[in-house]
């Protein structure tokens, strides 16, 4: 049997550390323990945010790491001497097929996420992928649907969600504290640029680093956004030469919300005083802010100086040590507690069109909505993507630019929990009702073989031929048309909030 390390569970015999041949992981017998309340995990990737997860699940005591892998295997092999008890591997299928492994955590580079997700899926394993799931939005679309066709949960590693720095502003703006949100201002800075052989490839400034500030923007206001407005130039590095956002290391952005407000965001690869890491919320009655992190509170008085003892943390793995731990509880809870993933595939979906219009907009130097990427990229051009109700008068997806994204994940025509989803999204207004061309939309997204007209009909005469229809009587209208609905699991089943008059 292999189990995890030592540290975790006490002093156990151990198997080798090190395993080259898919032959010799067949030979331990499959145990799988998800169902007694702790999840077997395998990490692909034993670079730094590797070795930072392996430190998380080692935090947890429904949790054990079993197999690690690294093309190079000699920084898999450091990682086990750091937590004995772990099986090193060269090769990323050891982790993805080993009989005994129930979850992966993919801590690769962003270009191998894609792939890896489809192996994973196809192996049965639950997905825990860092950002972002893939480089290109159908890409990531393609693995979000595969994720959930195969019925695995996958969820998108946004650690900031869950900082309680992060989540205390959040809790102090849903209760009021600071009245109704006037502007939003966000403040990512790493230490050090990263070697240019990281940034080639991975996808630039937006999507590699700013990702998370968008995110995080976007989980504050509470609302979605509308478009983008931002500026790139390279100030402190030698990536001037690389193409598009990868040229830059140094970014000024700036959201619109459908709220009418706004969030500025300022990013940079280098701050010479270490990680810097701030957030501002300005509301009617008051304001919010976190300031960076230092190892202490220490106070230093001299007579060349005064201020804070410490700098601040050195980089991201000592700043979100808190927010890693936080992140891998919640989707190993999520897993033991049959719930939905808590930062889902298509939470990271929305994330990279925000990065991705980002980017667009500082080639470009506009606004650009972000409904442009959903069009440009699914090759939409008018109703032809079926977004037809939900552009608005000006031809615009405006702030449905989320629905539109959404409205790209696959869904049976006999599942109730995914005709409820797919009837939300349509419901633009949020009053729990469609029209008769909305229906016919939404037949039509689903791919059905049945007359809109006559469904329509079907459902207004429960009652008084309305105008619109509810869920409920769709539904009866559907079955009435010949789909048998299943009785399926909804633990995959998304869990929307949004609300247009927000």
């Amino acid at each position: 049997m292999i189990y995890a390390a030592a540290a975790c569970f006490g002093a156990l015999v151990a198997p080798p550390t090190s395993l080259r041949s898919p032959a010799a992981m067949r030979a331990f017998a499959p145990r799988m323990d998800l169902d007694k309340g702790t999840l077997n995990v395998g990490v692909v990737g034993a670079g730094r945010i590797g070795v930072v997860h392996l430190e998380a699940i080692a935090s947890c005591n429904n949790a054990r790491a079993i197999i690690i892998s690294n093309p190079t295997v000699s920084k898999a092999e450091a990682a086990v001497e750091r937590f004995p008890g772990i099986i090193a591997t060269s090769d990323e299928k050891d982790v993805i097929n080993h009989p005994d492994v129930e979850a992966v955590w993919l801590c690769s580079p962003s270009q191998f996420h894609a792939a890896q997700i489809k192996a994973c899926a196809d192996a049965g394993k639950h997905i825990f992928c860092e950002k972002p799931l893939a480089t290109d939005l159908i890409e990531t679309i393609d693995a979000v649907n595969y994720a959930r066709k195969k019925g695995v949960k996958l969820m998108t590693a946004l650690q900031r969600r869950f900082d309680p720095n992060f989540l205390r502003i959040k809790q102090g703006i849903d209760s009021g504290e600071i009245g109704e949100v006037i502007t939003v201002k966000l403040c990512s800075r790493d230490p050090a640029p990263p070697p240019i052989e990281y940034v080639k490839g991975g996808g630039g400034i937006f999507k590699d680093m700013a990702v998370h500030d968008l995110d995080m923007a976007r989980f504050l206001m509470g609302c979605e956004p509308v478009k983008v407005l931002a500026m790139g130039s390279c100030q402190v590095s030698d990536v001037q030469d690389l193409e598009g956002p990868e040229a830059y290391d140094t970014a000024t952005i700036v959201v619109r919300f459908e709220n009418g407000k706004d969030a500025v965001i300022d990013v940079c690869r280098k701050a010479a005083y270490g990680y810097d890491q701030r957030a501002e919320v300005l509301g009617q009655e008051g304001m919010l802010m976190s300031e960076n992190l230092q190892p202490s509170s220490v106070r230093k008085f001299t007579g060349e100086f005064v201020g804070q003892a410490d700098m601040p943390f050195d980089f991201f793995m000592s700043r979100y040590k808190e927010a890693y731990v936080g992140e891998t509880v919640a989707f190993i809870d999520a897993l033991t507690k049959g719930e939905p993933a808590p930062c889902s595939g298509r939470d990271g979906m929305i994330a990279l069109v925000m990065s991705m219009a980002a980017g667009k907009s500082a080639a470009e130097e506009r606004w650009v909505d972000f409904g442009e990427i959903i069009r440009e990229e699914m090759m939409c051009n008018g109703d032809t993507c079926n977004f037809g109700s939900l552009l608005d008068d000006e031809g615009h997806l405006g702030s449905n630019w989320v629905r539109a994204a959404l409205l790209s994940v696959e869904r049976s025509p006999n599942s109730r929990f995914d005709l409820e989803e797919l009837f939300d999204l349509m419901d633009t207004k949020g009053e729990g009702t469609l029209k008769a061309n909305v229906v016919a939309d939404m037949i039509a997204e689903l791919g059905a073989k049945v007359d809109a007209k006559k469904v329509y009909q079907d459902a207004a005469d429960v009652v008084t031929t309305p105008e619109e229809i509810t869920f409920d009587q769709f539904i009866t209208a559907w079955e009435k048309n010949g789909f048998d609905l299943t009785e399926e699991d909804d633990s995959l089943k998304k869990k929307f909030t949004f609300n247009p008059h927000d």
